[in-house]
C-alpha cells in the first residue's frame, strides 16, 4: 500500500466543533454515542408524530392491509388480492396489531402504528452510525447520524405509516453486515455472516421489491468493479436473498393467485419504469417540478442537498483504494441512478427518494474523507460546511415536528362533533375517500353536477392536492366553492393547504348545473 493508499485508509481527523466536548473516553467507547444518536433520533420521530404530517392516502391503505393480515386474510383492496407491493411491512404491523390489540377506523389504525416506524425509523439512525464508523470513524459517523436523525424528509417519510422505513432499515443493515465479512478471511463466521446479509437483503426486497436496485444491483456490480466482492460470496449472499420472496410467491401460488400478481406486479415495474403515469408528480400535467422544489426548498434544503449528493459522493467512493469504500459507493451511485432516472422519467413519488437520502449520508462522508485526504488545505472548509449543514438540518427538523399538520383529522373530528348525522358530505379527493370513508351521508362526490345529483350540503376539499391535479375533482371546483359556498371549517397546513368545509347553497348550485356549468372530475372514470 502506498502512502496514499495508507492515508485513504486512516480514518480523517476532521470533526465538527460539538464532537470537541465528548471526552477521549467517550470516543473510545462509541456504543455511547450509538445510543446517544438513537435517542435523539427517537425523540425527534416521537414528538408530533400523529399531528406533525397529514395523513397519506398510502398509510390507510397500508393500515388496511395489515388489519386484513392479523385477521388471518390475504391483502386485498376493495375485495381484490393485493400484489402490487410485497407484504412483509404490513406482516410486521399485523403482528403489532394482535398483540397490542389495536382496532379502529384505518386512519385511526394508521395514526396509532406510525409509532412503529419512530422506533424503526431510530434504529436506522445507529445503522447509520455504525457504518459511517467503519467507514471512517466516529466523529464523522456521529455527524451523519445526527443529520439523519433531524433530516426533515426522512422525519416526514419516518413519522408516517410508509414501507420506507423498515426497508430502508433493512437495506442499511444488509450493507452493514457485508461491509463486515468483506475484508475478513474465510471462516465459518464470515459464512454466517454472509447468511446474515443475504436473509436482511431478502427482507429488505420482501418489504418493498424496489429494494432490488439497492441490495442486488450493486452487489453484482461489486463482483465486476474491481473485484470488489469475491464472486462466490456475492452468490451466496444472493442465493439466501431470494429466499424470503420465493417463500411468498409459493403462498401466492398455493392459494391460485398467480395470475393476479403478474398482472399487478407487471403494472408496477411499468410505472416504475415511467412507462405508465397513475401516480407520481410526472401523472400530473402542468406542473413545474423547479417551481415545486423552490417552493419546498424552505422544508426540505438539507434534504435536496443530500439527494443530489447521493450519485456524486458514490462516484467519488467507488475510486477508492478501500474495499468497504468501494462497496458503499456502488450502493449510493446505484440508488441515486434509480432517484435520477425516477424524477424525470419514472414515477416521481416522494417515498422514493427515502433510500436515496440514507445512501447520501453513508457515502458523502467517505467522500469528503477521501477529498481531505488529497487536498488537505481543503479540511476546514469541509468541516464548517459540514457543521452548516448539521445546524441547519436540526433546525429545519425541530420545525418539520412542532408545526401542526393534521388537517384532515381535524376536519372529520368537526363533522361528527358539528354536523347533523344525516348531513350529505361530499368528498373530493383520495385520500378523502380512503381516510373518511365508511361513513354513513359522505361520499365521494367530485363534480357540481354529482354533488347536486346527490343533495350534498356540505363539500370537503385539500387545496394544494385539488389544486396540482391530485384529486378527483378538478382544480376549477375550489374556484367555483370560493364564490358560491359558504366555508364553516378552515384548517392551514404545509402538506394539503387549506383543509376547508363548505356549506353549500343549493339556489346556486342547482343555477350553476342547469346552465351547464358541471365541472366534470379530472378523473373520467369517476362519476
Amino acid at each position: 500500500m502506498n502512502s496514499l493508499d495508507q492515508a485513504e485508509a486512516s480514518p480523517p481527523h476532521f470533526r465538527v466543533r460539538s464532537l470537541a466536548i465528548m471526552s477521549s473516553r467517550t470516543l473510545r467507547n462509541p456504543w455511547w454515542i450509538a445510543v446517544f444518536v438513537g435517542l435523539l433520533a427517537l425523540l425527534f420521530r416521537v414528538f408530533g408524530v400523529q399531528r406533525a404530517n397529514d395523513v397519506f392516502i398510502d398509510e390507510v391503505t397500508y393500515a388496511d392491509l395489515a388489519r386484513e393480515i392479523a385477521d388471518g386474510k390475504m391483502p386485498s383492496i376493495l375485495g381484490n388480492p393485493f400484489f402490487l407491493h410485497p407484504p412483509a411491512s404490513y406482516a410486521l404491523n399485523a403482528l403489532v396489531i394482535r398483540v397490542l390489540g389495536l382496532e379502529g377506523h384505518p386512519m385511526d389504525l394508521a395514526l396509532q402504528l406510525r409509532w412503529v416506524n419512530t422506533v424503526l425509523g431510530a434504529l436506522t439512525v445507529v445503522v447509520c452510525f455504525l457504518l459511517v464508523r467503519r467507514l471512517v470513524g466516529v466523529g464523522p459517523a456521529a455527524v451523519a447520524a445526527v443529520i439523519q436523525a433531524s433530516d426533515p424528509f426522512v422525519l416526514r417519510m419516518d413519522g408516517r405509516l410508509m414501507m420506507e422505513t423498515p426497508a430502508g432499515l433493512a437495506v442499511l443493515s444488509g450493507w452493514l453486515l457485508v461491509l463486515h465479512l468483506i475484508d475478513r478471511k474465510w471462516d465459518r463466521t464470515r459464512l454466517w455472516l454472509e447468511l446474515s446479509a443475504g436473509l436482511v437483503f431478502g427482507l429488505a426486497i420482501v418489504t418493498k421489491d424496489m429494494t432490488a436496485a439497492f441490495t442486488v444491483v450493486p452487489l453484482v456490480a461489486a463482483t465486476f468493479w474491481r473485484r470488489t466482492v469475491p464472486l462466490l460470496t456475492a452468490l451466496r449472499i444472493l442465493v439466501v436473498s431470494a429466499v424470503p420472496y420465493l417463500i411468498y410467491l409459493g403462498v401466492i401460488g398455493a392459494n391460485g393467485l398467480l395470475p393476479q400478481f403478474i398482472e399487478q406486479k407487471s403494472v408496477g415495474v411499468l410505472r416504475m419504469m415511467g412507462a405508465v403515469q397513475m401516480t407520481g408528480f410526472n401523472s400530473v400535467p402542468g406542473v413545474n417540478l423547479t417551481e415545486r422544489l423552490i417552493d419546498m426548498a424552505g422544508r426540505f434544503g438539507t434534504s435536496y442537498l443530500l439527494l443530489g449528493l447521493s450519485i456524486l459522493a458514490g462516484a467519488v467512493a467507488v475510486t477508492s483504494q478501500v474495499t468497504s469504500r468501494r462497496v458503499i459507493g456502488l450502493f449510493s451511485l446505484f440508488t441515486g441512478f434509480v432517484g435520477i432516472y425516477s424524477v424525470f422519467f419514472g414515477a416521481a413519488e416522494e417515498q422514493f427518494g427515502y433510500c436515496v437520502v440514507l445512501a447520501a449520508l453513508v457515502s458523502t462522508p467517505v467522500a469528503l474523507a477521501m477529498l481531505v485526504s488529497w487536498r488537505p488545505r481543503l479540511r476546514r472548509i469541509t468541516t464548517a460546511a459540514v457543521a452548516v449543514v448539521a445546524v441547519l438540518s436540526l433546525g429545519l427538523g425541530l420545525q418539520a415536528r412542532s408545526v401542526v399538520d393534521d388537517g384532515l383529522v381535524r376536519a372529520r373530528d368537526w363533522m361528527n362533533a358539528e354536523l347533523p348525522g344525516s348531513s350529505k358530505v361530499g368528498l373530493t379527493s383520495v385520500t378523502g375517500e380512503f381516510a373518511l370513508m365508511p361513513h354513513e351521508g359522505w361520499e365521494v362526490l367530485p363534480s357540481l353536477q354529482s354533488l347536486r345529483n346527490a343533495g350534498a350540503e356540505y363539500v370537503l376539499t385539500q387545496g394544494r392536492p385539488l389544486s396540482e391535479g391530485y384529486g378527483f375533482a378538478a382544480p376549477e371546483l375550489l374556484d367555483w366553492l370560493e364564490g358560491n359556498a359558504q366555508p364553516v371549517f378552515i384548517f392551514t397546513g404545509p402538506t394539503s393547504g387549506e383543509t376547508v368545509i363548505w356549506k353549500l347553497d343549493r339556489t346556486k348550485l342547482d343555477a350553476a348545473v342547469a346552465g351547464g356549468t358541471i365541472l366534470p372530475p379530472i378523473n373520467g372514470g369517476y362519476r
